[in-house]
């Protein structure tokens, strides 16, 4: 199967083509344009290159958790190529996709959740072994000398350790460490499966800074 895969729970935004096994074009880029600015251009580019534009058969989107804005942008994107080519979508949650990184290795995914907090999810050669969860990274960190094995540790969060590692805790090789397009690609081709375009949504977690702000000033639920 010929996947289109979608990055966009981070500051950087991926997009690749796999098939049969191989990655035909990946691009990564860390821009201070917005998403909504750059990620159609490097769709392009990539389709280019793979010569893959007329026989894609899904598009695979990172639905988190990760940045509110940047996942938005990259869903919508996802189901405007899906819904215009008449092709199949994949939601792929953030974590999970990252540890395809690293298969035959026990690996902690960490996606900033802001205020030095991190969403995380520990795998075993890309199985979960613990829940989805939130915490204080320093906190995930600690936790993790009771964890039997040897972990990795990967994602845009790790310059804010400020405790030492456990000795059975590493951190990831740097080209590895940050979610990739390719990677959400081979686990949509895994988790064999198609959402709906219509109804497919975000893995938020928590809720925005905007929900938080609204309820805090005015004391009452945030609506949209």
């Amino acid at each position: 199967m010929r996947i289109l895969g979608i990055e966009t729970s981070t500051r950087a935004a991926s997009v690749a083509v796999i098939s049969d096994g191989k990655i035909l074009a990946e691009s990564l880029c860390e821009s201070p344009q917005s998403f909504s600015e750059t990620l159609m251009p490097q769709v392009e580019e990539v389709i280019k290159i793979s010569g893959a534009f007329e026989n894609l058969d899904a598009v695979a989107v990172s639905i988190g958790p990760g940045s509110f804005t940047g996942l938005r942008i990259g869903l919508a994107t996802a189901k405007a190529l899906a819904y215009a080519w008449g092709i199949k979508i994949i939601g792929v949650p953030t974590l999970l996709a990252m540890s395809y990184n690293f298969p035959n290795a026990k690996v902690v995914p960490l996606i900033d959740a802001q205020k030095n907090r991190a969403y995380y999810q520990a795998f075993d050669d890309m199985l979960s072994i613990t829940d989805l969860d939130i915490e204080p990274i320093d906190e995930i960190v600690d936790d993790l000398k009771s964890f039997a094995g040897n972990f990795l540790l990967c994602g845009d969060v790790l310059h804010k350790i400020k405790v030492p590692l456990p000795d059975n805790v590493k951190l990831a090789p740097p080209h590895l460490r940050m979610p990739r397009a390719s990677a959400v690609a081979w686990c949509a081709e895994d988790l064999n499966k198609v959402d709906n375009v219509m109804n497919l949504e975000p893995l938020y977690v928590r809720r925005s800074e905007a929900e938080e702000l609204w309820e805090k000033r005015h004391g009452l639920p945030f609506e949209q």
